[in-house]
Formats: structure tokens, C-alpha cells, sequence
């Protein structure tokens, strides 16, 4: 037998007191009495007594020092060697990922997994110790190897349950690294088995030629140590699996729409798909889904204004075919949706803004009509040059143009005039267009290969340049000018001669050049899923006024979330902006990220304050949104069983109770004159 506190036993020494004071003799207390019957009387109640005369009773002081001794030895805390030796270390792996909602085992897969690690934790015996691990969005310990209990109940009932996908793999393989140095040490999983099935989305694009050196006989060992619990059946269940949006790059106001459904169950179903813009009814698709069908597309629509766009699969009900039987036909739906999680989907669509463009030309209706057909597009004609050029304006120049161009976006057709970036030379007749840059955004979607081009200006370029279209010649019709002053597109094509302005090209080049004048900013908000992490660079204006941002949930809680500086070369250049890393997030909705000093402030003008940026966030998984665990995982499952007697309760619990019986009966005795 060892102690783990040895010292205790100095508290021993408190025998000697309670002997001392044992066999002291007391002094009787003078009592003047009237007669002496009285005297003989009190006498023969309480007479004198000497030092030793106190031990002819010694059970009392037996059972005293026998219940010393118990509690001295109790809180020695001794354990035998055979206790320490068969002790159990245990990790309990807790699933609490999307999938853990299902509501097929009640009330959820969740809270019957945590409702069984609490049972397993009740079963401790002594000298065991249990660490705990989630396995959510990234494995965390949420406790260490431990034996107190009260701890680890306080740790279960702390774990919330989130939506985020699982990474079972990880946690599994850092508990096993949590009682690797243990002789018997186990890892204990409670899943639904949802994770070990691969997700299309997740698939490498070519897989792996080698085979992995690990020899067979150390994954074994690895897996030996594992146990399994699977809370979850064979439930049906219905998912958006993807939902994108992004602005046309052709059309101003036109917008696409990517969305992904699967019916990951063996009934056939049919459900329609709602899609909302901020609370407006956008469309409703109709579904109809075989069993384990992935239904796919993609949609276009129209709209100037942006906002949130959310889908959602309503009117869920089982495909019965008109010849099926009345007992088909009757068949419940409950059973056919277990998750609620991944039946909502949300998407940021951009808002456009819109665009001031002075057109200055003589007149060319074509011309005109191009950017009037634009509705994101606040147009001004003029004949002649204004006295001063307007600021934050697109400025189209049309034949004839001024000496010096002005500062800003300036996108000039069909140059007479020599300027100071280029000269013409005349006229090049009959140019066939050989090369163009397509990687370039303002050739998306265009080709001037087969457009008849009479005649275009041969300019000799003053200011280096990037051709985006060339002639056999080599000459640059069309090319790109980046200045200091502004951005600069120059197009050498006669309109009037040619049949550009009557092709569909012409109106996409005008989009294009728009788009390009006015940056990429805003035109892609991508949907994140509860998995990844996306950066976003901030600008100097918002980091100098607030140090730290305030990232708000869903469900309005606050989370701070720090700024990175951006960085600078020796030469004080710009290497990198300030950013500020978000995710993974762990609930489905729109996130919001918001300056610090506007929540704190609490004023009525902060609320009307856009935010900084906004992030619609999806389960987007269909390892998740398919609840059915592999039959080869349930074919392995065993039941877990850490169990504890009455006996196996540890020494100084049982010495602590033994006190207590002894003071019982020491009590009882006295109160009976057993003792006295």
C-alpha cells in the first residue's frame, strides 16, 4: 500500500491531547451544603478519583483514538499498487456537428451522446481519469485527463452542439495521442458515423498513385484502441448542398444564381426551393427527387438592387405515383427531412452602383443609345469640352480630343487629335484583328476576329501600353493606357464605318470598360461555409479609427476580432494591407462585421451604419446533410462501459464512512450507558 499524502500522518501527534485529556483529573467543585446527609449524599454521586482510575473505562478512549486513526489514514489517500496499475485513462470523442441535430434518436443525436458520456463519467473508479475532446469545426480538449467528476460534468454541460461540419479523424487521432502513454489507454467516440463518408466537394482532383507506407500491422494498433458509439439510424433527410450568387458580366443589372439539392434518403420526394431577395419573392422551383438524387442549376436573374438572398426547401412530402397503394399513399412525411439545419441556404448578392458617364461627340446615335441602354448608367452628352472636367466621372471621347487629357477614367473612340499620349499617323485600311488579350477583363466575352473594321487610326504611342487588341501589322487598335492620373482605354475603330456598333460586342466591350473603370470592389461576395476562413483586407481609414472589430452572429452574439497591420517595404511602399481573418464559423445565417466604437457607442446614428461587410455563411456539406451512418461503422459499434461498485470507491472514501458508522455507534453506545 503507498499514500498519496504521507504527511497527513503527522496529524497523528492529536492523540496525545485527547489522552491527556482523557485521564486529567478533575478537580470537584465546592459545594456548601446545610447538613451532612446532604454531604454524604453528593459525595457518593461524584467522589474523588485518582489518575488511573479514569482507564478502567477505556473503550470510550479506544473508540476515540480508533476514529482519529480513520480519518488520519483517510486523508493519507492510500491506494494499493494493483489499483494504479489497472487504472483507465479515457478520451471521450464528442461529435457536435451538424449532423448531431438529426432529431431521429430523441431528442436529438446530440444530447443522447451527451446524456451517455455523463453515464460513462459516473462510472469511474477510482484512479481512473477521462480527458474530453470535441470534434466540431477543429478538435478541442475541452478538459484534460482528470478524475474529478464534478469536472467533467461541469465540461459536458458546457458543450453545445453547432453547425458546422465534423473532423471526427483529427480528434480521434489527438485523443489517441492524449493516452498514448498509458498502458490502458482508450478513446471512446460518440458520432452519429456521419464523417466517414467522403464529400464530392472535398474530393482531390486527381487521386493519389502512391499507397500510403504506413504498415497495416500499426493502424491496426492505432484502431484497437478505439471504441465506438453511434447514435443515429438510417433517417432520411433533404439538404441545400450549395447556394452561390454573382453579379452578370454581361448584363449591368443581371445576376446568376447557383444552387445544389440532395435527397439523401431511399424515398422519392418532392419540395419546392423558395428564393427570396431581402424578403422579396424571387423565384420557386418546383423539385422532384429520386432517391440519393443530386439535383444542380443555375439561374439568371434580374435586379438593380443587392441585398441578402436566402433559399429555402419548403413542402417537403414523399413522391407517390398515381398507380402506388392507399397505404403509399397515406404514408406520413415526418420521416422523410430529420434535419432542419441545411433545409436554409443565404447568399450576398453585390449592390450595383451607379455610374456618371459624359459622353462628348458630335453626334452618333449608336453611340448614345449604348450607354442609355445601360440602367446603372447616369449619362451626359455634350458637344463640346466643358470648361472643367467633372470628378468621379467616366469621360468618353468620341473623334475629338483635347491636347492633354483630363485626370480620371477616360476612355477614348475613334481619336482624331494628337494628345499627349499618343499621335496619329493616318489611317490603317481594312485591319484584321490577329491577336487579343482574352485573360484581360475587358475582353471577356468578345471577339473582333470575324467584326468587319473599314477602317481604324494608326497611332504612335507616347506612354507605354498594353495591347488588348492587334492587327496583322502589329498595330494596337484597341489598348489599355494605366497613368498615374487615371485609368485610360483608347479604341482606334471608326464607328461609322464599321458594323461594331451593330454587334453584340460592342455593348458587352461598353460593360466591360465600365466595370473595369469602376474596380472589382463589390462584385463577388462568395457564400463561406461553416468549414472555411476568408481574409479581408480593410482600409486605412477604418483601421486608424478602430483598433478591433466587433463580429456579430446570427443570433446577436459579439465577437471581437482583431486587426492586422498592414506591412511596408524600407522604401515605405505598401507590401500589404491591414486585414482581419473570419471563420471558421460555426452557425448558419449572415454574419455581420462592424466597427468596435459603433457598438459600444449605442447611439441611433450607428445602427443606420452599413457594416464593414456582411457574410452569408452555409452548411454547404453533404457529409452532413446525409444522415445515414455506414453499415460496416454500426457493424463495429460496441457499447462502451466504464463501470464502479460500491467497492471499487476509493480507500479514503471508504475510511471516511467507517468514521462516520464508528461515531454512530459511539453515540448510541453512550446514550445506552454502554460507555461512559
Amino acid at each position: 500500500m503507498s499514500f498519496a499524502l504521507p504527511t497527513a500522518f503527522l496529524l497523528a501527534a492529536i492523540a496525545l491531547p485527547i489522552v491527556g485529556l482523557y485521564i486529567l483529573k478533575v478537580r470537584l467543585r465546592r459545594v456548601p451544603v446545610s447538613t451532612n446527609l446532604f454531604w454524604h449524599q453528593i459525595f457518593d454521586e461524584k467522589p474523588p478519583r485518582s489518575i488511573w482510575q479514569n482507564l478502567r473505562h477505556i473503550v470510550s478512549l479506544l473508540m476515540q483514538l480508533a476514529l482519529l486513526a480513520l480519518l488520519v489514514l483517510a486523508l493519507a489517500d492510500p491506494y494499493f499498487a494493483w489499483q494504479a496499475k489497472y487504472a483507465r485513462h479515457v478520451v471521450l470523442v464528442i461529435d457536435n456537428s451538424a449532423s448531431m441535430q438529426a432529431t431521429d434518436v430523441s431528442p436529438i443525436r446530440f444530447d443522447a451522446a451527451i446524456e451517455k458520456a455523463q453515464q460513462l463519467v459516473t462510472g469511474l473508479r477510482d484512479q481512473d481519469q477521462v480527458a474530453i475532446v470535441v470534434a466540431g469545426k477543429s478538435p478541442e480538449v475541452v478538459v484534460g485527463l482528470t478524475g474529478h467528476i464534478p469536472t467533467l460534468r461541469r465540461a459536458l454541460d458546457g458543450i453545445h452542439v453547432s453547425d458546422a461540419a465534423t473532423h471526427l479523424d483529427r480528434a480521434i487521432e489527438l485523443g489517441q495521442q492524449l493516452v498514448a502513454p498509458y498502458e490502458r489507454g482508450e478513446v471512446i467516440v460518440l458520432t452519429d458515423g456521419c464523417h466517414g463518408r467522403v464529400d464530392p466537394a472535398e474530393k482531390p482532383a486527381e487521386a493519389p498513385t502512391e499507397k500510403s507506407e504506413e504498415p497495416t500491422e500499426e493502424k491496426d494498433e492505432k484502431a484497437s484502441n478505439v471504441v465506438w458509439e453511434i447514435f443515429g439510424t438510417a433517417a432520411n433527410n433533404v439538404g441545400i448542398t450549395q447556394f452561390q450568387t454573382r453579379r452578370s458580366l454581361v448584363d449591368p443589372i443581371g445576376y446568376e444564381i447557383l444552387a445544389a439539392v440532395h435527397n439523401a434518403s431511399s424515398e422519392p420526394i418532392k419540395a419546392r426551393l423558395e428564393i427570396t431577395l431581402d424578403d422579396v419573392p424571387v423565384d420557386i422551383l418546383p423539385l422532384k427527387l429520386a432517391p440519393g438524387e443530386r439535383w444542380r442549376r443555375s439561374l439568371e436573374k434580374t435586379s438593380i438592387e443587392g441585398g441578402p438572398l436566402e433559399a429555402r426547401l419548403t413542402k417537403i412530402r414523399r413522391n407517390v405515383e398515381d398507380e402506388a397503394t392507399d397505404a403509399e399513399q397515406d404514408a406520413s412525411d415526418d420521416d422523410l427531412n430529420f434535419l432542419t439545419v441545411d433545409d436554409v441556404a443565404y447568399a450576398i448578392l453585390p449592390q450595383q452602383k451607379r455610374q456618371s458617364v459624359l459622353l462628348v461627340t458630335p453626334g452618333y446615335f449608336f453611340l448614345e443609345k449604348v450607354f442609355e441602354a445601360n440602367p446603372m448608367v447616369d449619362l451626359t452628352v455634350l458637344k463640346e469640352f466643358p470648361e472643367t472636367w467633372p470628378a468621379n466621372t467616366v469621360i468618353v471621347l468620341h473623334r475629338n480630343t483635347p491636347e492633354k487629357l483630363p485626370a480620371g477614367s477616360v476612355w477614348v473612340i475613334d481619336p482624331e487629335n494628337d494628345t499627349d499620349l499618343w499621335t496619329v499617323q493616318g489611317m490603317l485600311e481594312n485591319p484584321i484583328v490577329t491577336k487579343q488579350a482574352d485573360d484581360s477583363p475587358l475582353m471577356t466575352h468578345i471577339a473582333l476576329d470575324n467584326v468587319l473594321l473599314p477602317k481604324a487610326s494608326k497611332l504612335n504611342w507616347k506612354a507605354s501600353i498594353i495591347p488588348l487588341a492587334e492587327a496583322v501589322s502589329g498595330d494596337a487598335i484597341y489598348a489599355e493606357i494605366d497613368r498615374p492620373q487615371g485609368k485610360v482605354l483608347v479604341l482606334g475603330v471608326n464607328l461609322e464605318s464599321s458594323d461594331l456598333a451593330f454587334r453584340t460586342a460592342f455593348p458587352i466591350m461598353a460593360t466591360n470598360a465600365l466595370s473595369w473603370f469602376a474596380g472589382p470592389s463589390g462584385e463577388l461576395h462568395p457564400s463561406i461555409s461553416t468549414d472555411e476562413m476568408t481574409k479581408i483586407e480593410l482600409s486605412e481609414e477604418i483601421v486608424s479609427g478602430h483598433p478591433s472589430l466587433t463580429l456579430i452572429s446570427p443570433t446577436d452574439e459579439k465577437v471581437s476580432q482583431p486587426v492586422i497591420p498592414g506591412t511596408k517595404s524600407q522604401e515605405g511602399a505598401t507590401t500589404s494591407s491591414p486585414s482581419t481573418n473570419i471563420g471558421p464559423l460555426e452557425t448558419v445565417g449572415m454574419w455581420q462585421l462592424l466597427p468596435e466604437q459603433m457598438e459600444e457607442e449605442g447611439s441611433p446614428e450607428s445602427t443606420d451604419v452599413e457594416p464593414i461587410r456582411a457574410f452569408a455563411v452555409n452548411l454547404a456539406s453533404e457529409r452532413e446533410t446525409d444522415l445515414r451512418p455506414p453499415s460496416q461503422l454500426l457493424d463495429s459499434s460496441t457499447a462502451p462501459l466504464l463501470t464502479s461498485s460500491w467497492w471499487s470507491r476509493p480507500p479514503w472514501f471508504l475510511l471516511v464512512c467507517l468514521a462516520c458508522v464508528l461515531t454512530a455507534w459511539e453515540w448510541f453506545a453512550y446514550q445506552r450507558r454502554v460507555i461512559t
